[in-house]
């Protein structure tokens, strides 16, 4: 009887020893867990560290910048440069973001000059117009952005796009900018005292020297080249335009001034060529 006693003893402890074996186990397991984790945070630690450490010795002491010519070095320097930057740890990308947020830069290239020293070579746009705004001149880049303010009268060799408000109105601002293009490629601004720019209600107004042309929106080129070739019989006859509309695609109509006072009287019809 005591024999099957013991055995029954043992029959019931043996389920308790088992599951005082699994949690054993899993603390067990927890445990190495814990040390592996603990084991990796500590090594990032170090990694961290030791990285800090390492780029003391090559913080950027000394900027070369070299291509500006209407941007200031040192406004190129602030924006490159932050206090106590590494040159191991700076990111190229960020900089040239930094850099061409400055108006007149348009590309920037980076060099590496190791211990110290970051060279940066700049690009920058040129003045496509001048905007006159508000009583205010500035130089306009092919972009659109605005680059700097013109405080000193003199005579500036740039199309002058009038009144055009370069925040709310980037479109009006577009399209003026894509007519200068056009005027460039024909060679049109070359040897004009005056070329101005405005917003009709009927779309671009193009003012050269006195004489008015009626633009519209779209296909500046093409228009610049219709003109082009009636200016020459224009100048042969003598006409007095008062203005020249191009903003038809198959025909070009030309007001002479004779016609514009007339019309004063009671006549508005309009003479084609």
């Amino acid at each position: 009887m005591r024999s099957r006693n013991n055995k029954e003893r043992q029959m019931d402890m043996r389920p308790k020893q088992r599951s005082a074996y699994r949690r054993g186990e899993k603390i067990l397991i927890f445990i190495k867990r814990g040390i592996i984790i603990l084991s990796i945070a500590i090594l990032i630690v170090i990694v961290v560290v030791g990285a800090k450490l390492s780029a003391r010795p090559f913080l950027i002491r000394n900027v070369l910048v070299s291509g500006n010519h209407n941007v200031e070095e040192y406004e190129i320097k602030k924006a490159a440069v932050r206090d106590s930057e590494s040159l191991l740890m700076v990111s190229f990308d960020e900089l040239e973001t930094r850099i061409k947020n400055i108006a007149w830069v348009k590309k920037v290239s980076l060099r590496k000059q190791f211990p110290d020293t970051l060279v940066v070579n700049v690009e920058e746009t040129t003045p496509k117009a001048l905007l006159k705004f508000n009583g205010r001149l500035f130089l306009v880049s092919s972009d659109g952005g605005l680059l700097e303010e013109i405080r000193e009268k003199g005579a500036y060799f740039l199309p002058l796009i009038v009144e055009i408000d370069p925040v709310k109105d980037r479109g009006g601002i577009s399209e003026a900018l894509k007519l200068v293009d056009a005027l460039i490629e024909k060679n049109i601004v070359s040897g004009r005292e005056s070329v101005e720019i405005k917003i009709e209600p009927y779309g671009l107004a193009l003012a050269m020297d006195g004489e008015l042309l009626k633009v519209g929106y779209g296909e500046y080129r093409e228009k610049i080249v219709r003109w082009k070739e009636l200016e020459t019989e224009i100048r042969k006859k003598n006409i007095n335009v008062a203005y020249i509309d191009l903003r038809f695609k198959d025909k070009v109509i030309v007001k002479p001034l004779k016609e514009v006072k007339k019309g004063i009287k009671g006549s508005s019809e309009k003479s084609k060529m």
